[in-house]
């Protein structure tokens, strides 16, 4: 299967979803039939590399066209795009080779065969990073992690934002090995794993949010719960900073799906009365057509980006730039259909509320703003 398949293989299944919309935009909870369906699309391919039998390439080859899954994937449930977008970009820590010999190749590559080879199996992978008070740097991690009598690790920590909970089959974690000071990456099994805190894990909180509400990005409490730590030790860490980029790109796919969906359906609407629309109603159209063009370009900019290996921060730049206009636009087609966008029976508002969300991930606006910050001043 290559990823041009994948693609007309999801695009098959939105046109079967597309009658669900307005149920879809209302759920507060995922279906674990639709992660069955979107595996058998060829779905969890995107996380596995073409030499195992997969579709990934490379970040250069592949982040468009996976890109392009998603947004297809986000014009008809955007809580499903986005937890299946964390799938690719979770895997990148075993998909990029490292830059520097591991100190044990062996226990690396044998890992690293046994996960790709679980998502080629259609395992969904995830991650629960996130703290709470953490302001989303998960770097800033006080989760710890120390080996049991039999050798095995186990952590303990506060997490949340644990998007696709109840539907991944494994989920990244960080936390600070015992006797070490700098954090790193965990992989926790969460088939048979319950929320009950026999085995270490305890719901704290299920996921509540105005936006991406059927996420399950649930919060948990960990007392000790096994954990497999990641064998390039803290050099899985220094493959994020070439994760990023297409993180923040799969992200925006999922917002410029919800873009594609809402200009189709705002067009429907008001084309049967665009000689009746007020100035106020066509100034507040235009203006959310041409804010959503700008965003288009912003898109293709990240791409170019990616693909001529340039600075991660012209992916930044697109991102922060996508979110705004996205939240700016979904505001001006409410204000140019009027009040009825604001009922739960039309999709609007709930889409407005799903691209403001998407404007707080990987990373939050803080951090984002930090760095860009910082770059702007170099030479």
């Amino acid at each position: 299967m290559d990823v041009a398949l994948v693609q007309r293989n999801v695009a098959g299944v939105v046109d079967r979803w597309s009658g669900e919309l307005a149920d879809r935009l209302q759920r507060r909870a995922l279906d674990r039939a639709d992660f069955a369906t979107l595996r058998e699309a060829g779905v969890t391919l995107t996380g596995v590399p073409a030499d195992m039998g997969g579709v990934w390439e490379g970040a250069k080859r592949s982040t468009r066209p996976v890109g392009a899954i998603f947004r297809t994937l986000a014009r008809v449930d955007p809580s499903v795009a986005l937890v299946a977008t964390m799938h690719p970009t979770v895997l990148a820590i075993w998909l990029e080779e490292p830059e520097e010999p591991p100190a044990d190749s062996d226990a690396w590559r044998e890992q690293r065969h046994r996960v790709l080879s679980a998502a080629k199996g259609g395992q969904w992978f995830g991650t629960i990073s996130s703290e709470p008070g953490g302001g989303g740097d998960v770097m800033a991690t006080r989760a710890t992690a120390k080996r049991d009598g039999g050798g095995r690790w186990r952590v303990t920590g506060d997490k949340h934002m644990g998007s696709g909970s109840g539907v991944t089959s494994f989920m990244i974690t960080i936390a600070v090995p015992e006797n070490e000071e700098a954090p790193d990456i965990f992989l926790l099994d969460t088939r048979e794993l319950p929320w009950d805190g026999s085995r270490g894990a305890k719901l704290v909180r299920e996921w509540d949010g105005h936006g991406m509400a059927a996420t399950q990005s649930h919060a948990f409490r960990f007392d000790d719960v096994a954990a497999e730590r990641h064998p390039l030790r803290n050099g899985a860490l220094k493959l994020v900073p070439r994760m990023v980029p297409v993180v923040g790109y799969m992200f925006a796919s999922v917002i410029m799906g919800i873009l594609d969906a809402a200009l189709t359906e705002a067009r429907r609407r008001l084309k049967p009365r665009a000689e009746r629309m007020s100035a106020f109603e066509r100034v507040s159209w235009t203006k959310a057509v041409n804010d959503i063009w700008l965003a288009e370009q912003a898109f293709a900019g990240m791409a170019r980006v990616i693909e001529t290996e340039a600075s991660s921060s012209g992916v930044q730049h697109g991102k922060l730039a996508i979110s705004e206009l996205a939240e700016a636009s979904l505001l001006a087609i409410s204000k140019a259909i009027g009040g009825a966008s604001y009922s739960r029976s039309n999709p609007f508002g709930q889409w407005s509320q799903d691209v403001r969300a998407l404007g707080f991930l990987r990373p939050p606006w803080s951090l984002a703003y930090d760095r860009l910050f910082e770059e702007s001043f170099a030479s």
